[in-house]
């Protein structure tokens, strides 16, 4: 009797081991899951930051092209309008581009309303740009103002 009581007692230490072990083991994984996790967040976030990290940067540099702008509006120098392509292009280079939204359907959500007119054959569309919008890869950084018709 004592030996079928201690082969009882010896196969229940086994399997509350074996239990151990696999309890141990699924623990591992969980935390190798987590560790995981965790790295491709931390990869996500530091990619955003270096895509969006010029942001400011290139933001205060719209003042220099909205500059360009306004004296191509009053002048046409072929100089002026080579320095402005050659600014543009290195903006470009860091993910910079234009918005064009003369002739789309208006929508707050791509555009800032500054002036209407009443146009009955064009009607809530985008008849022209009073300040050029841009978007640095992707995410608008200023919205174009816009005239409407109405």
């Amino acid at each position: 009797m004592e030996d079928n009581s201690n082969a009882a007692q010896d196969l229940n230490v086994e399997n509350k081991e074996e239990q151990n072990d696999e309890d141990y083991k699924n623990k591992y994984l969980y935390l190798l899951a987590e560790v995981d996790n965790y790295k491709k967040s931390k990869e996500k976030e530091l990619v955003e930051y270096i895509k969006y990290s010029n942001e400011k940067l290139i933001s205060d540099m719209l003042k220099v092209l909205d500059d360009f702008d306004s004296v191509l509006k009053q002048d046409k120098d072929e100089k002026i309008i080579a320095l402005r392509k050659a600014f543009v292009s290195v903006l470009s280079y860091y993910g910079l581009e234009e918005m064009e939204v003369v002739g789309k359907e208006f929508s707050s959500d791509i555009a800032e309303a500054v002036a209407t007119e009443e146009n009955e054959k064009e009607k809530g569309k985008i008849i022209e740009e009073v300040q050029k919008g841009y978007k640095l890869n992707g995410k608008i950084i200023r919205y174009p103002k816009v005239k409407i018709s109405i």
